[in-house]
């Protein structure tokens, strides 16, 4: 059976063709023989900085909406009707981490 191909070799190709398509040096740059210059390492990092500021601002906007529903659960819940109806449709529990939340067991 010399056309079967054992684990440990399936291992061994797949690293050993990796290693042809990450050549030293490149770290994710499209080939180029041109050396980054300090004006090119701050416009990346200046863009990476701009990505973290948006990634900041997204986690805020969801934050805030994570609160809004968390209270607008929690004054639901405080409606007996509302509750009746939850319990006509079976749908009497609710995942541990919302209940948390709205018990405030969970700091922000």
């Amino acid at each position: 059976m010399p056309n079967v191909l054992t684990t440990d070799s399936f291992l061994d190709l797949r690293m050993r063709g990796r290693n042809k398509s990450m050549r030293a040096g490149k770290l994710g740059r499209k080939s180029s023989n041109r050396k980054l210059t300090a004006s090119d390492l701050m416009q990346v990092y200046q863009r990476e900085a701009e990505k973290q500021r948006l990634l900041v601002k997204k986690s805020d906007f969801t934050q805030t909406r994570l609160l809004f529903i968390v209270e607008a659960i929690k004054d639901l819940l405080g409606d007996e009707g509302f509750l009746t109806l939850l319990r006509a449709e079976g749908l009497e529990t609710m995942p541990r981490a919302l209940a948390m939340r709205i018990a405030g067991d969970v700091d922000d």
